[in-house]
């Protein structure tokens, strides 16, 4: 382990966020050693730059025995993985804190706008995942989870409980949108300013051949959201903006010939890509979850609750994911 060099990483590098306190930058160091250690005792001793994703999942199955399996010590892994440029160990941390709490989440907002009686006929014989285990049946709790659901309540509030965006995250991630969105002459310069900058994040990506979340950029993934300003950005026609979502494997979804696979790469969720692969049925009716989390920034931008419609999603069959999000008549003029 590079100590030195990823404590300057922790308190100088733009991929960190920044100020971290004193406490988190040795807490990082601390987790990091402590992944040194595990990674010492196997059968085929690695260092922490030559770990693979085996050794991530070992090492959270370590953890999870002891009960100290917590998304700080996977997150503090994942920024030496950065540091160190261990690409391996960077996708197999994503991969397991992608939407780990999503259904947690969700059960508790069932619990809170149904009540107890019927939170429980919902989630009756579902055992929610912890983190570290794999996703991939993820997608057979997801289908229970939907058809209780949709057994228990109407359309209206499965879509109420789904649209609150559980993985959308705290409001203050979205503060730098709203102050852009208040310097903006119109709500449609800034559409524009946020996809002309959402380009040249993937193009610096591309440039220097880092990861933008999980997956690697190339130009045809430049030019294709460059090509629609729906994707990472936004267009807006009267009250409504239309968002399109980029593919979760960009560049695979625009090389692939399959329709279902190209649908497999194209989908976000880990609660059902897999359905999606293997003809495993869930009820479409779930990304309104997605629809919920393109809709949570666009409320801490202009200040109040809104309302998303899902219009189209690869879980359905269609090619892409789209959403539209009901603006106050007034935004749509100017800030």
């Amino acid at each position: 382990m590079n100590e030195k060099g990823f404590r300057a990483f922790l308190t100088e590098s733009d991929r960190v966020p920044k100020n971290l306190s004193h406490e988190a930058v040795l807490f990082n160091i601390e987790a990091v050693r402590d992944f040194e250690e595990y990674l010492k005792g196997r059968s085929v001793e690695r260092s922490v730059e030559e770990a693979g994703e085996e050794d991530v999942d070992g090492y959270v199955r370590f953890l999870a025995d002891k009960r100290q399996a917590t998304e700080e010590r996977l997150i503090a892994l994942f920024r030496y993985a950065r540091f160190a440029a261990n690409r391996k160990v960077e996708i197999a941390i994503l991969k397991l804190l992608d939407g780990v709490s999503v259904l947690d989440q969700l059960s508790e907002t069932t619990r809170h706008l149904l009540g107890d009686s019927k939170h429980k006929a919902v989630l009756d014989g579902i055992e929610l995942p912890k983190l570290g285990d794999s996703s991939e049946s993820w997608h057979v709790i997801t289908s229970k989870f939907m058809n209780q659901l949709e057994a228990n309540v109407d359309q209206a509030t499965c879509e109420e409980i789904l649209l609150t965006g559980p993985h959308a995250g705290p409001p203050e991630w979205y503060e730098e949108e709203r102050q852009a969105y208040l310097r903006s002459k119109n709500i449609d310069e800034f559409l524009r300013t946020r996809h002309e900058m959402a380009v040249e994040t993937l193009t610096k990506h591309m440039e220097e051949n880092t990861l933008f979340f999980n997956q690697e950029i190339d130009q045809d993934v430049v030019d294709f959201v460059r090509s629609n300003q729906e994707i990472m950005g936004g267009i807006r026609k009267g009250e409504i903006i239309y968002e399109t979502k980029i593919p979760y494997m960009a560049r695979e979804y625009l090389r692939e010939k399959d329709e279902t696979m190209r649908r497999y790469y194209y989908c976000h969720c880990p609660w059902v890509r897999e359905a999606i692969r293997t003809g495993h049925r869930i009820s479409p009716t779930f990304c309104y979850c997605s629809a919920g989390y393109h809709k949570k920034p666009w409320e801490v931008i202009l200040g109040k609750p809104l309302k998303a419609e899902v219009l189209s999603s690869v879980l359905k069959g269609d090619d892409l994911c789209r959403f539209a999000i009901r603006i106050p008549k007034l935004a749509s003029v100017n800030p």
